[in-house]
């Protein structure tokens, strides 16, 4: 019993006598295991990629575990002597410790303000871009592309976890508080997209492990496309029979100065049907037009869009449909939707067909994103989809994707 109380103790103890093994291992492992369930769950993926997962894993052992623990112990303990004395008091004697607070802001300010910007994301940057199969040019432009909307999303997330981690924590638990909310951060991630039929591009998952804040921004928050206010816009559609036209299409658009901001294709008995919204500076409309009018190997239509003077914040989430195809289902669902204020702001529709009992039974599928007005009841808005769907014969379910879009009570919690 003594030999088992004494090995119990060494585990217990172990984090505070090894702080650097004890940080490198819990970051390795948490690095990876998140990797996983992103995997998994996010991408949605029939088979692990280990090579990935191993690179992942490496990352958290030598930069998470080894570079972070060397700036936030010895270096922290270095540049901030009293910080550590300032984390082991209570809460009453912390409020009273002037000189404490301002410490650990310092510490803060260091840690999100120059560690991330200078040194965090562009290791972070290079990584994901080797795992990705890239190069370190890309890593840079990538990274000067988006350092600012980085930071900016990294803060919402990580001053006030930093702020904790700095003022609770003794310098041994800073490590692992890290990595664990960290992981905490990727489990609910997961489990919120885990019922999500569509999973999301590659981009966004190489953000769960680097920048928790941008992937939030990014996963979840999926507002609607900003058109410039200044620029001009057009709806093109070209139907026709080469299917290098649009190569040859998208090329003149470029040349001409039009950028595509969204874009949709499908095959129709052997005509190849393009959709692009393609925006421009307004000196560049006539070039636009010209080309297009002019353009041979496919007919085109070109409309101007028009641009709404208020663009109202709305919430945002997925609409799944599906159910036995009969005439009038799209139609019957988006007047159900228009009497609740419900905007559809995307779609895909198709239809699978399969033979059973000698019998064709076609299938009507659709995958919408739809919006409302913030203060949206989810629950009541679910149960009146039921209650059509019921009469409708159809299946339709809500995707939450924004998580300030919830109703207040967590009706889908």
């Amino acid at each position: 019993m003594a030999n088992s109380g004494g090995l119990l103790h060494r585990i217990i103890t172990f984090p505070a006598r090894q702080p650097l093994a004890f940080g490198l291992g819990f970051s390795c492992i948490k690095t990876a295991f998140a990797d996983l369930l992103v995997q998994k769950y996010i991408e949605k993926r029939k088979e692990i990629d280990w090579k990935r997962n191993s690179a992942f894993g490496m990352f958290g052992l030598f930069y998470l575990g080894g570079v972070q623990y060397c700036l936030y112990v010895p270096v922290f303990k270095r540049l901030f002597p009293a910080a550590e004395s300032f984390a082991t008091k209570p809460i009453k004697d912390k409020l009273a410790d002037t000189a404490g607070q301002i410490t650990m802001l310092k510490q803060v300010f260091l840690d999100q303000c120059v560690h991330h910007p200078l040194l965090y994301f562009p290791v972070f940057y290079a990584m994901k871009e080797v795992v990705m199969g890239g190069n370190l040019e890309d890593a840079k432009k990538k990274y000067l592309a988006n350092y600012k909307e980085d930071i900016f999303a990294l803060w919402k997330i990580w001053v006030p976890a930093t702020v904790v981690n700095f003022t609770f924590m003794p310098m041994w638990g800073r490590i692992p508080f890290v990595a664990t909310t960290s992981l905490f951060w990727t489990c609910i991630l997961s489990y919120m997209r885990g019922s999500d039929p569509i999973p999301i591009q590659q981009e966004p998952q190489a953000m769960v492990w680097g920048n928790q804040g941008r992937a939030l921004f990014m996963t979840l928050n999926k507002n609607r496309a900003k058109l410039k206010k200044d620029w001009a816009y057009f709806v093109v559609t070209s139907c026709g029979e080469h299917r290098t036209a649009l190569g040859r299409l998208t090329s003149e658009l470029y040349k001409s100065g039009g950028n595509i901001i969204a874009s949709n294709a499908m095959s129709l008995s052997g005509n190849i049907v393009y959709t692009m919204v393609v925006g421009s500076e307004p000196d560049d409309v006539y070039d636009i037009v010209h080309t297009l009018e002019n353009f041979e190997g496919c007919n085109i239509t070109i409309n101007k869009l028009i641009q709404p003077e208020n663009d109202d914040h709305r919430f945002e989430c997925s609409l799944s449909c599906i159910g036995h195809d009969r005439p009038g289902i799209l139609s019957s669902l988006a007047e159900f939707l228009e009497k609740r204020d419900i905007c559809i702001e995307g779609l895909q529709q198709n239809n699978t067909v399969a033979e059973l009992d000698g019998q064709e039974h076609i299938t009507f599928n659709l995958q919408m994103v739809v919006s409302a007005k913030e203060d949206v009841d989810l629950k009541d808005l679910q149960d009146s989809l039921d209650q059509f769907g019921k009469k409708s014969g159809l299946a339709l379910v809500l995707h939450p994707n924004r998580e300030d879009g919830l109703p207040s009570g967590g009706v889908w919690l």
